[in-house]
C-alpha cells in the first residue's frame, strides 16, 4: 500500500514538470529600415529597447515561455524616425505558437501607415516668393495642407488678394493656439477656414476647389498626397512646395532663392496640364512636318 502511495505521489509531482517542459518561448524577428533611420518597436504594448550595437536591420526578440497548445496573436507597432521632423507609424499583427520563429517586416510602406510631420514655419518672404511663383490673384482659392499657423493662407489672401483660403492641420493645439488667433488678428475670419484633418485622409473632393496649393511637408507625405492632387486639381491649377517634392510627379519649375535670413531656399512649382496637353503641343510640329514633306514631293 505504501509503495502504491509513493508511486502516485511521484506521478502527481511529475505532472507540473511535464506541463512546464511543454512550455517554450517563441522568437520574433522584426525587419526595420536601414540606418541612419531610427526605429522604435513596441510588442504587445511593451516598448523594446533598441540594441546599443545593431549589425543589420533585423531585431530579434524572444517571448516568455508560452503554452504549446495555444496560438498567440501579437501586435507589433513601429515608430520610424527618418529625420528630425518626420515620424512614420506602422502596425503589424502576427500569429504563432510556442517554439516557432516568425518574421515581421516594418521596413516597407503601406497604405495604413500614419505620418506626422513636425510643424516648422516658413518665413514670410519665402511665402511671398511661393505666391509669386504660383501667380496668385483675386480669382484663386488657396489651400494649405499641414497649415500650421496658416501664415501661407493669410499672406496669400492679404498680400496677393486671393479669394479665400482653406487650411488642414493635424494638431488641434496648433489650430487653437496659433492659426485661429493669427487669422482673427488679420481680420480674415470670413475668408480663411482651418480644419483639423490628416493629409493622408484627404480625398479628391477635399482638394478639387483649390486653384493654388501651397505646401511645406516632408517627402513621405508629399509622395502620398501627389496622386490625390493630380486627380483632383483642374488644368491650370498650381502647386508650390517649399523644399519637398511630390513623389514621381516632376516639377514644372524649380528655383533656388536666398531668404531675408541669409539662408538658401528651394521652391518647386507644378502646373496641372490640360488633358491631352502633350498631344496638342506636338500637333503644330506634325503639321510642319507634313508641309515639308509636301514641298519635297512638289520639287520631285
Amino acid at each position: 500500500m505504501l509503495k502504491r502511495l509513493c508511486l502516485a505521489a511521484l506521478v502527481v509531482a511529475a505532472l507540473p514538470l511535464a506541463a512546464a517542459a511543454q512550455k517554450k518561448p517563441a522568437t520574433i524577428k522584426v525587419t526595420v529600415p536601414d540606418k541612419p533611420t531610427k526605429t522604435e518597436i513596441t510588442i504587445e504594448g511593451k516598448k523594446m529597447e533598441e540594441p546599443a550595437t545593431v549589425k543589420d536591420n533585423v531585431r530579434v526578440f524572444t517571448t516568455t515561455d508560452l503554452e504549446a497548445d495555444k496560438t498567440y496573436a501579437y501586435k507589433i507597432e513601429a515608430v520610424i524616425v527618418p529625420n528630425n521632423y518626420t515620424k512614420i507609424f506602422r502596425t503589424r499583427e502576427v500569429t504563432f505558437k510556442a517554439g516557432e520563429t516568425v518574421t515581421v517586416d516594418v521596413s516597407k510602406k503601406d497604405d495604413k501607415e500614419k505620418i506626422e510631420v513636425r510643424w516648422v514655419p516658413t518665413p514670410d518672404d519665402i511665402v511671398d516668393k511661393m505666391c509669386e511663383m504660383a501667380k496668385v490673384t483675386d480669382k484663386d482659392v488657396v489651400h494649405d495642407y499641414g497649415a500650421g499657423d496658416c501664415v501661407m493662407l493669410i499672406r496669400a489672401v492679404k498680400q496677393f488678394k486671393a479669394k479665400k483660403g482653406l487650411g488642414v492641420e493635424l494638431f488641434q493645439d496648433i489650430i487653437d493656439e496659433k492659426a485661429k488667433p493669427l487669422i482673427k488678428a488679420s481680420g480674415l475670419q470670413d475668408k480663411i477656414e482651418v480644419r483639423k484633418g490628416d493629409i493622408l485622409a484627404l480625398t479628391e473632393k477635399d482638394c478639387e476647389e483649390a486653384t493654388v496649393v501651397l505646401l511645406y511637408i516632408g517627402d513621405d507625405l508629399g509622395a502620398r498626397l501627389s496622386p490625390v492632387l493630380q486627380k483632383a486639381l483642374k488644368p491650370g491649377a498650381r502647386v508650390v512646395s517649399h523644399r519637398f517634392t511630390l513623389g514621381t510627379w516632376k516639377p514644372t519649375k524649380t528655383i533656388e532663392t536666398m531668404g531675408a535670413d541669409g539662408d538658401p531656399y528651394t521652391l518647386h512649382l507644378w502646373v496641372v496640364p490640360e488633358k491631352g496637353g502633350a498631344a496638342k503641343k506636338d500637333e503644330p510640329k506634325k503639321e510642319e512636318k507634313k508641309k515639308d514633306e509636301l514641298k519635297k514631293e512638289e520639287k520631285q
